[in-house]
């Protein structure tokens, strides 16, 4: 029996955090792509963050007044979403700490990264769906795009590492690329284990 969630205030804090994440995701794209860090940028990150913590907050509130089997769907679901939050928080300090040192990537790194931030960020609305669903086709979906996609950035990981060897890419980028890597592939983990569970959902 699939566990629909029908606390209003719960299903509104998903909606609105789920869409938070999406404009957060858009904006660490939008900022590694042009090397910049807009005012449109700061300022939809910050709102973003505030916003996110406030839902947080509200869910955590709703599973204090219900029981059961929905009081546990909620607290699982917000775990994972937190740590996808507090993922993308990591992707952003890293993203900062490359514009403000000027530090530049390797054009394969570019490349690289830019195909794992837009491919990853295209992937939230289908784990929002898989959530509000419990879709089959749609989960087996996400469950596919997340390990082609943790396949791709191991495999980005060695690469990189190699281009490292032979001073194709410096240090100091290779820290900086090396922990953005690291930070998808946690996010794509929880975006798997949101889409991918024992039949939860959401309206």
């Amino acid at each position: 029996m699939k566990q629909k969630i029908v606390n209003t205030s719960a299903t509104a804090a998903l909606e609105q955090l789920i869409s938070e994440l999406g404009e957060m995701f858009t904006e660490i794209n939008t900022a590694f792509t042009q090397h910049r860090l807009s005012l449109k940028y700061k300022q939809a990150t910050d709102d973003s963050a505030k916003q996110i913590r406030k839902c947080l907050v509200t869910l955590s509130e709703a599973t204090k007044e219900l029981s059961g089997a929905e009081a546990l769907a909620i607290h699982g679901i917000a775990i994972n979403l937190s740590k996808v939050f507090y993922g993308a928080l990591r992707l952003i300090n890293q993203v900062e700490s490359k514009i403000n040192n000027k530090v530049l990537f390797s054009e394969e790194a570019v490349a690289e990264m830019n195909r794992l931030l837009k491919r990853s960020s295209d992937l939230l609305p289908h784990v929002a769906d898989a959530l509000r669903t419990c879709n089959e086709l749609i989960e087996k979906h996400v469950e596919k795009e997340v390990e082609e996609l943790r396949s791709y950035a191991a495999n980005s990981t060695l690469a990189h590492e190699d281009r490292l060897c032979k001073k194709v890419c410096q240090p100091k980028a290779a820290v900086i690329y090396l922990q953005m890597l690291q930070h998808i592939q946690d996010i794509l983990w929880h975006f798997r284990a949101l889409a991918c569970h024992d039949g939860i959902s959401f309206h």
